[in-house]
């Protein structure tokens, strides 16, 4: 039986002592004497992480993936096309709070590893932002009809604030405990993809129900405000009640995580930390990599429903269903992801998939600015958007998977190299760089919407066919560039799954060598 069934539990366990041998303060004095009563009273097995806490501790990316789909899909017609304000003023909100969160990230992720409660390093944060996560997605969708343009742009700076800085202080606990919960190389990928299957799903299923319920066209579509009050409604209900699963579901493996020592969290270590993150270079890679595919994502899922509408002149019942289908293949990449991963290796599947991606992309694209398809409305268009949208989907569920596994391999590869565990810095740098350059993806889709001349109020199939060209010829040539620089870094990446064995290793050697007892990690 694999040791992580019963690991001794992690509460025993102090942090490593640095690399030079040299005994920090914190492992002194009145920390020492805790950890000792800790021992004495810890029970000696943890409980095993099945497949239902799996579930849950999945459920929980819910609240991320409809915050995310919600933001990136219809705040900028939303605020541009039902409110009036321009889409240069719109990208602007969202670039200055992406990049005040993202300040604001490295110091929850430091703050999320250094906590010291009886309800651990996770665990307060994960339930204190429930309720600020649900109060300001309602409002975000429903500011009052009386502010003038100028109060609007602060009402939407407010909203955006709390619910970034609320769902930042969710994820990076929540996603800092998958590594702790499942060590096991392969087993990752399962924990991995089921959070990103939640994540992704949840997304696509709110923007269903937004096209066939909350914004149909007998409640005035997406352009129209009047069915955005049920639209936030449903959305805060569900995004209250993921948080609330992911912290009760991991609640009960509190006693066996990591606790820090009782000095761990000053200002000094900060700078430390934060320093020996950026020297390791696995780090440095898929920081990078997430700062790339952030901006890609934000240019991309900008823009969605401007091409959707305007540029395939699809119907709002067309946009519902192509977005099912991406939920079908979200639903078969996350089965697949694993066991590809586990075939041709995490970075060599990525290396694969990637450049495939990329070219199912832009091909429909290019196919149109070429002349070379029929006329929007064929059925001959619906399909080929349906089926790349199918592939599309299969290829990001699987993609992510790998990519973000990768990213837990590289939490054994810090420790081993800095002597320090530090999962929440790990994520919240991931987080730092991603949103501080995600506000430029949505600013690169206002800023082609303004040098296009979009007008404002536009009904699909009354743009003139100039501007729908120009918006296609930006769009292939800035995907296209942001894609290959995410592959050239990617193939930089030098964990594999004997080097994250062998991490295994030297982590259990390094604390039987202090404590005289195996931590029981899983080979």
């Amino acid at each position: 039986m694999s040791t992580i069934d019963t690991p001794r539990p992690a509460a025993v366990i102090r942090p490593l002592e640095p690399l030079d041998g040299r005994r920090a303060n914190d492992h002194a004095g009145r920390d020492d004497i805790e950890q000792q009563v800790e021992r004495a009273h810890a029970p000696r097995t943890r409980p095993h992480v099945g497949f239902g806490t799996l579930l849950l501790y999945g459920f929980g990316a819910c609240s991320i993936g409809i915050k995310t789909r919600a933001l990136n899909n219809f705040l900028l017609i939303f605020y541009n096309q039902a409110l009036g304000m321009r889409p240069e003023t719109v990208a602007l909100a969202v670039t200055i709070i992406t990049v005040i969160e993202a300040v604001g990230d490295p110091l929850i992720g430091f703050w999320s590893d250094n906590l010291r409660s009886r309800l651990g390093r996770r665990h307060p944060l994960i339930y204190a932002s429930a309720i600020p996560i649900a109060v300001s997605f309602y409002f975000l969708w429903n500011p009052p009809s009386w502010l003038s343009p100028d109060m609007m742009f602060f009402y939407l700076l407010g909203c955006l604030f709390i619910l970034r800085m609320a769902t930042t202080a969710f994820e990076i606990p929540s996603v800092s405990l998958g590594p702790e919960l499942v060590p096991d190389y392969h087993r990752r990928s399962v924990i991995t993809s089921m959070r990103i299957f939640f994540r992704t799903i949840s997304g696509l299923l709110f923007a269903i129900a937004a096209f066939q319920i909350f914004l149909s066209n007998d409640h005035g579509g997406v352009t129209n405000r009047s069915g955005y009050l049920a639209f936030a409604i449903t959305g805060s209900l569900v995004m209250l009640a993921a948080v609330l699963c992911c912290g009760l579901a991991t609640h009960r493996f509190i006693p066996w995580l990591r606790k820090p020592s009782a000095n761990a969290a000053r200002p000094s270590h900060f700078v430390k930390d934060v320093a020996a993150l950026w020297r390791v270079p696995a780090a440095r890679i898929v920081l990078l990599v997430s700062l790339l595919v952030a901006i890609q994502l934000g240019s991309d899922r900008g823009l969605e429903l401007y091409f959707g509408l305007y540029f395939w002149q699809m119907s709002q019942a067309q946009l519902s269903l192509i977005a099912t289908l991406t939920a079908v293949a979200t639903l078969m990449g996350s089965l697949i992801g694993p066991a590809f991963g586990k075939r041709f290796g995490k970075l060599r599947g990525t290396l694969i998939g990637l450049p495939i991606s990329l070219a199912i992309m832009i091909t429909p694209v290019l196919l149109r600015l070429a002349g070379a398809l029929p006329p929007n409305g064929s059925p001959v268009i619906f399909v080929m958007l349906a089926a790349t949208a199918f592939v599309q989907g299969l290829l990001y569920m699987i993609m992510a998977t790998l990519m973000n596994s990768m990213m837990s391999d590289v939490v054994e590869e810090l420790e081993v190299t800095t002597g320090k565990r530090s999962e929440g810095l790990l994520f919240s740098a991931d987080a730092f760089f991603s949103k501080a350059v995600s506000g430029v993806g949505v600013l690169i889709s206002g800023g082609i919407l303004w040098a296009i001349a979009f007008p404002v109020g536009a009904k699909p199939g009354q743009v003139a066919p100039d501007i729908v060209w120009h918006l296609g010829a930006i769009y292939v040539p800035i995907i296209t560039l942001l894609s290959l620089a995410v592959i050239a870094v990617q193939a930089r990446f030098p964990i594999d799954e004997a080097r994250h064995k062998r991490n295994l290793a030297t982590l259990s050697d390094r604390a039987t060598e202090e404590m005289g007892t195996p931590i029981g990690i899983a080979p």
